[in-house]
């Protein structure tokens, strides 16, 4: 009677193929943490060129700015919570990533998407919020941040910051080292401590 088994010929085979798999599956993960990095990264650019340029036109941050009604097509009003054009963007935001209502964290997004600032924002969201791919991006005063970020009080000084909302720890750790240190506790940017493979909060100075 013949015994039927695999060679060892034909097992170096299959050992071959699962371990080509694994290459395959482990470079597409990387590639993919790896795009998503780079939008992040693209999101904080823009941002940053955005605000900037808001306030060369308007003289104020966007948000903060104390409007004439109008002068931004479709911006009828403001912030009822601060607009004193003081270079603080005030506001909270909640620990779901939606600014307080009212507030000039809650306008910036709209005023910077409707004087053509920015390409997009989530105009399904009541509170039409920039958004990342893994949740809401917001742009706040420090104290917001650091009320966010503990350790966010040893970044260097600035009066606002990006702060991104639940980014997976693998990027947040991408996005620093391609914009800061490559350490999520020191330099500009500081995210909370990595938990069930997400850092809740990650605030960058603007």
């Amino acid at each position: 009677m013949k015994q039927s088994g695999f060679t060892l010929a034909e097992l170096a085979i299959v050992v071959t193929i699962i371990a080509l798999l694994m290459v395959v599956v482990i470079r597409g993960q990387s590639l993919i943490g790896g795009a998503n990095a780079k939008d992040v990264m693209a999101i904080v650019s823009d941002i940053r060129s955005a605000t900037i340029s808001f306030k060369q036109r308007y003289k104020y941050l966007p948000g903060d700015w104390p409007y004439s009604a109008n002068e931004i097509q479709g911006i009828v009003s403001g912030a009822t919570v601060g607009t004193n054009g003081d270079g603080i963007v005030d506001g909270t935001v909640d620990a779901t990533g939606a600014a307080q209502v009212g507030s000039e964290v809650a306008e910036l997004p709209l005023q910077l998407f409707q004087a053509g600032f920015i390409g997009k924002i989530n105009s399904s969201d009541p509170q039409r919020r920039i958004m990342s791919s893994f949740g809401p991006v917001q742009i706040v005063s420090r104290a917001t941040a650091i009320g966010l970020v503990a350790g966010f009080v040893n970044a260097p000084t600035s009066q606002n910051a990006i702060v991104f909302f639940n980014l997976p720890c693998d990027v947040a750790v991408e996005v620093d080292g391609g914009i800061d240190d490559g350490s999520l506790t020191t330099g500009r940017a500081i995210a909370n401590a990595c938990a069930n493979g997400k850092v809740d909060w990650y605030a960058i100075v603007l």
